[in-house]
């Protein structure tokens, strides 16, 4: 009867123990989402200019080659960005082909400060025709339809230049006058024939 008295007792016992474990479980789990959900949610700082959203990557730029768009500028004289234009690339300008007075023909585009050039021909290359640049350093001269140092080059004064290219001795890629028609054109007039006045003919007796 003692054994089982103490049996039940400790039955008792561990019921009250259990009851007290899932009671503290309860109230700790309570407590941490209580303070899991009053933790303030940070979120990534914007990047101000950039346009970017939180939580989106962004892929850095890529970095060009040590060889890439280098040229050592150290002879050319001048500041490479004041004294004449530094461009790797033709920019986006607004020169058109359309607007130039002979095709085909070679024009400096002063939008980028003469350094690029257009060869307008029949427009399979689009409305600014075939684009190059002339070397840093270098502008288009248009006078002498070649790459030229920037400080020969006046390049405010190329558009007034642009009629040379209807010259076709001028313009590099203006079909040039056969040579038998170059003889024709430059050769001199002939002097005008001065006849002698109409004489009878003169008979002569046969000498015997």
């Amino acid at each position: 009867m003692a054994v089982t008295s103490c049996t039940h007792y400790l039955i008792f016992i561990l019921a009250i123990f259990s009851l007290v474990a899932v009671s503290t479980d309860s109230a700790r789990v309570k407590r941490q989402g209580f303070l899991y959900h009053q933790q303030p949610v940070l979120a990534p700082a914007p990047i101000h200019g950039l346009g970017a959203h939180p939580g989106l990557a962004l892929v850095p730029a890529k970095k060009p080659k040590p060889s890439e768009h280098k040229q050592d500028l150290s002879k050319v004289p001048g500041t490479p960005g004041v004294d004449f234009p530094l461009f790797h690339d033709v920019p986006p300008t607004n020169f058109h082909c359309g607007q130039v007075p002979a095709h085909p023909g070679i024009y400096a585009n002063v939008e980028t400060g003469c350094q690029a050039y257009h060869i307008c021909h029949d427009g399979r290359e689009g409305h600014q025709g075939a684009s190059f640049l002339c070397p840093n350093g270098t502008l288009f001269n248009q006078q002498e339809f070649a790459c030229d140092w920037w400080y020969n080059v006046n390049c405010a004064e190329a558009p007034k230049l642009y009629s040379l290219n209807v010259d076709p001795l001028k313009n590099p890629y203006a079909p040039k006058p056969k040579k038998e028609e170059e003889a024709v054109v430059h050769a001199p007039v002939p002097a005008p024939l001065h006849l002698n006045p109409y004489h009878e003919p003169q008979y002569y007796p046969h000498r015997r």
